[in-house]
């Protein structure tokens, strides 16, 4: 992905829990090894794809407008 305001390349996860599908948003860690939960969605989409449409949108907004709101930080 490219990412015109420098921020770390973010990947996207989805996956089930509780019953529910959840996303999140990672960034490689600055310093050290693994990686940094940058944001992540708290209510449970009813399928894998609403939870990745939702994903996506917030991997769009996370590049294009320079992160997302201050409550869908982790």
């Amino acid at each position: 992905m490219t990412n015109p305001r420098c921020w770390p390349e973010v990947t996207l996860h989805v996956f089930e829990q509780d019953g529910g599908w959840h996303w999140g948003l990672t960034i490689e860690r600055p310093r050290g090894t693994g990686k940094k939960v940058v944001a992540y969605n708290e209510e449970a989409f009813r399928s894998e794809a609403q939870a990745r449409a939702d994903g996506q949108r917030a991997v769009h907004e996370w590049e294009h407008d320079g992160g997302l709101r201050r409550s869908a930080l982790a």
